[in-house]
């Protein structure tokens, strides 16, 4: 397919400030990737030439094109456990509500959930994820029928090696070739990780040429157990086992010393700052400006809807910005334009895709959203990137491209029928509760 996307206020996310971030223009799409960007309609005329007999145009007039968003850090199925258990600890929420009903999903209710959780988010321009769970296989497969982008990373846990064994060799062999769906591996935890079990996922990564999606220091109490048990922290600990001798993107990194974010830094390991989820569990604030102050890329994730409780990046960018400055009683601690580089080009770089995502330039992929800013919430229009982090809603959203396909068009998700996911997400939870 052929798309060219005319008369927009296009945001490319390239510029290396907010001075000048955006203008009114034109984004040329040729298959899976993005032809040319440009403020000049002989480029766009000369485009339309070329592609005369096959071109899908559309009208961006109102509208702001941007990249993609991408949420590092989610576990896409736990849409089906949403609201299941509020108002209670981590550790509680785990060990009490969430692992006894997941004990009783198996692949259908994790693929039945993921496609709930991944149209959510390509309602609101979300174009890439980045997933871990059990049965990621199904995950990838929700992914990739309906046309978003995805990085699932099977998750070892002590009490799952067998079936992670299983999960990522079927990953491997039914989606090596698929143009939206790549592995990681996903490592759950220092705490509910033995040293064995860690060693198998880090030896994996490295044998296999790919990445490492790990939880890490997201409270205290993990803190203070892997003191107890190992004399340092949890950074520390997975820097002595060999973590971070592989690419790796941390989840939450809310209790960090000095020391850790030195490490962090040093081995050059990407963050995805999840603000609500960590707010909801009473786990702390991550000290986000002291990371990118370190040089620590920091990208932006929802965590799972369970503990959030949407996947909404548009939400979570308001908050990470929001959130810093409160912390850090200084209003400039997350510009709005950091807060939207965390969104999109600081995701593209936690796993690997700098330059390919994230940003609208030739040669990238056409992973692409049109924002409707002709909202009573988004006037007047005095500063679009502020409007952007501190007035969009997901429902703004109004098309959203991934690799070149128009998979959400007028509001309408074009690659599956909301109405049925809906309603069989309502069912499999329903008979979870009873069971």
């Amino acid at each position: 397919m052929n798309i060219l996307i005319n008369n927009g206020i296009i945001l490319p996310m390239n510029a290396s400030n907010e001075d000048k971030p955006y203008f009114n223009g034109y984004v040329g799409i040729e298959g899976e990737r993005i032809a040319f960007v440009s403020s000049n309609p002989d480029e766009a005329k000369a485009f339309l030439a070329k592609h005369k007999d096959d071109c899908t145009q559309i009208d961006a007039s109102g509208k702001v094109v941007m990249p993609g968003l991408i949420n590092t850090h989610t576990h896409v199925a736990m849409a089906l456990l949403r609201g299941i258990s509020d108002d209670v600890p981590l550790m509680e929420w785990l060990e009490q509500h969430i692992w006894p009903i997941e004990g009783k999903m198996g692949y259908q209710e994790v693929y039945d959930g993921a496609r709930l959780g991944i149209l959510e988010m390509l309602m609101g321009g979300t174009t890439t994820f980045v997933d871990m769970y059990p049965y990621e296989e199904a995950i990838a497969e929700a992914a990739e029928s309906a046309g978003i982008r995805a990085v699932v990373s099977p998750c070892p846990m002590d009490f799952r090696m067998e079936h992670f064994e299983n999960d990522w060799r079927q990953v491997k062999k039914r989606f090596s070739g698929s143009r939206l769906v790549t592995m990681w591996m996903g490592p759950h935890a220092v705490y509910t990780l033995s040293g064995e079990h860690l060693q198998r996922s880090i030896s994996l990564s490295k044998e296999l040429g790919v990445g490492s999606h790990v939880h890490l220091a997201e409270t205290q109490t993990e803190q203070d157990n892997c003191m107890a048990q190992h004399g340092m922290s949890p950074t520390e600990y997975l820097e002595k086992e060999g973590m971070f001798s592989t690419k790796t993107l941390a989840a939450h990194c809310v209790v960090m010393s000095d020391h850790d974010i030195e490490i962090l830094a040093r081995h050059g390991v990407s963050v995805a700052h999840n603000p609500q989820s960590n707010m909801k569990l009473a786990s702390g604030i991550a000290p986000v400006r002291k990371m990118l102050d370190a040089g620590i890329n920091v990208a932006i994730g929802t965590d799972g809807a369970s503990s959030n409780n949407d996947l909404d990046m548009w939400e979570e960018m308001r908050t990470a910005s929001l959130l810093q400055k409160v912390a850090t009683m200084d209003p400039c601690a997350i510009p709005a334009y950091t807060a939207l580089q965390m969104a999109t080009v600081n995701g593209a770089k936690a796993i690997g895709r700098e330059g390919k995502l994230g940003v609208l330039a030739a040669g990238a992929f056409a992973d692409i959203l049109l924002v409707d800013i002709e909202k009573a919430h988004l006037y007047p229009h005095t500063n679009l990137i502020s409007e952007l982090v501190y007035s969009t809603h997901a429902s703004d959203v109004d098309t959203v491209i991934v690799n070149g396909k128009i998979v959400v068009r007028n509001r309408k998700c074009l690659s599956m029928n909301a109405a049925e996911v809906c309603a069989t997400a309502q069912k499999q939870i329903d008979t979870l509760m009873s069971k």
